[in-house]
């Protein structure tokens, strides 16, 4: 199954949950995962597992599927081709089985995971970011090169008066697919707040099939913000995607309608938005000359690609 997902020569290491002792699929995973050459491969924390990676050997770290693995510090994923995979089946966009969460109230803790190694997997994992302090404003913080994310959500669910992000992306040559940033039930009240900040040195990355959602009480909050004058380096596309202000995401409270979906003031580099619409938006991006949409030129952007009721 793992070959099927990511072939690799590397070794698997596999990572349960530590109140599931007595569950069939714990103690057969334990009696199966031995150590091999004094190497531990059958761990309770995700910490350790990825401690006990190689760097550019192409480890697997699986992860189970039954609850929550929460962390006690960020997991700065500093090491090179080393991929994370949720065992809850996959193809899913959103509540994935296997949960990375953290809810410490440390100022370092910026993120669940940091990533910042090259050529790193991340499959079928819903990150959860619900720390206490106001420096706690990302799920996912990418600064790797060819970093390949499948099939996971990201959300940040406190602090949400703080300007936060699912994702900060800083990435190189990236890929992410059928993917859910932010979501649709947790009221952010900070201005100019996006589930994806896109920051330099960004560059040559897909992102295809997500779904990217705001709730917030506040129109200058969008779904994609590029917050400076150099963002982005060469391009980054954005193909077949949804970017939703999620309007009374929780039943009842009404959210603010989206001035624009996508925010920009760079001026080093461009976004191509390919087969994207913006619900609950006056417009899908902001008249910015490094927004492109299909509808129109750049100029004139704020009237393209929107999606209307009825329409």
């Amino acid at each position: 199954m793992v070959q099927s997902t990511v072939p690799t020569f590397g070794r698997i290491f596999v990572v349960l949950d530590p109140d599931d002792t007595d569950e069939e699929t714990y103690c057969r995973m334990q009696e199966v995962f031995q150590p091999q050459e004094g190497v531990n491969r059958f761990f309770t924390t995700v910490a350790a597992a990825y401690a006990a990676t190689e760097s550019n050997n192409n480890d697997v770290i699986l992860l189970d599927a039954n609850s929550s693995h929460v962390l006690t510090s960020v997991l700065n994923v500093s090491k090179n081709r080393v991929h994370f995979i949720g065992m809850d089946g996959g193809g899913r966009l959103n509540s994935q089985g296997t949960k990375i969460q953290i809810a410490t109230a440390v100022a370092g803790d910026i993120a669940v995971i940091n990533n910042s190694g090259t050529r790193n997997t991340f499959m079928n994992i819903k990150m959860i970011q619900a720390g206490t302090n106001v420096a706690q404003t990302s799920a996912f913080i990418d600064t790797g090169e060819g970093t390949y994310v499948k099939n996971c959500q990201f959300e940040v669910n406190t602090i949400l008066t703080t300007a936060t992000q699912a994702l900060l992306f800083k990435g190189d040559t990236c890929h992410y697919q059928d993917c859910q940033f932010g979501n649709s039930t947790v009221l952010h009240t900070a201005a100019n707040q996006a589930p994806i900040v896109i920051q330099t040195p960004a560059r040559y990355s897909y992102f295809i099939d997500c779904n990217i959602i705001q709730y917030s009480d506040k129109t200058t909050a969008s779904c994609i913000d590029l917050p400076d004058a150099n963002s982005v380096i060469g391009w980054i596309i954005f193909k077949n995607c949804f970017l939703l202000s999620a309007s009374k995401g929780d039943g009842a409270t009404a959210a603010g309608t989206m001035a624009e979906a996508v925010t920009s003031v760079a001026t080093s580099g461009y976004v191509y938005l390919k087969g994207c619409s913006s619900g609950f938006a006056t417009a899908l991006v902001e008249a910015d000359a490094s927004l492109y949409s299909d509808a129109v030129a750049p100029a004139a952007s704020a009237g393209g690609g929107i999606s209307t009721a009825g329409a």
